[in-house]
């Protein structure tokens, strides 16, 4: 019994961005999200963070990171993969994902009065602005001609 080493094809630019965008989410995914800081209480105040596997923006990372998947899938499965379809289907579940974010991120309860905040961290700036970039590299990945290898 032999076996044949699969025909890998060199992955797109437009691939390879979504795979680099996704693995940053991933990353940033992990940076304070959304907190609170409380002065005056002790001496230097106090802090509590969250990052953004908390909640409902964990469904959103989960159909990014599903997308990542399916977009890395494309040049594992070689020629044979059915380049348009795996496009469509990364677009969609980093749209919908994207969305989820995007819009929870926007949910969430603010306070800002002397001695209390409670806000959206900076970690939660970037996420946004990756989720956002993710998505709009797959839909330009699934509507547009298709990238010479």
């Amino acid at each position: 019994m032999t076996f044949e080493e699969p025909e890998l094809r060199p992955a797109a630019r437009s691939e390879m961005a979504l795979v680099v965008t996704g693995v940053l989410i991933f990353i940033a995914s992990f940076l304070p999200y959304y907190g609170a800081e409380f002065e005056g209480v002790a001496e230097a105040g106090v802090t509590g963070t969250y990052n953004a596997w908390h909640g409902l923006t964990a469904a959103g990372l989960l159909l990014v990171l599903f997308s990542l998947v399916v977009s890395a899938a494309g040049p594992m499965l070689g020629d044979d993969a059915p380049a348009r379809p795996l496009a469509i289907a990364s677009a969609a579940l980093a749209g919908l994902g994207a969305v989820l974010v995007v819009v929870r991120s926007f949910d969430l309860p603010a306070l800002d009065i002397p001695g209390v905040s409670v806000s959206l961290r900076w970690g939660g700036w970037i996420l946004i602005v990756l989720v956002v970039v993710h998505a709009v590299i797959g839909g330009y990945r699934a509507f547009q001609p298709q990238e010479p290898n």
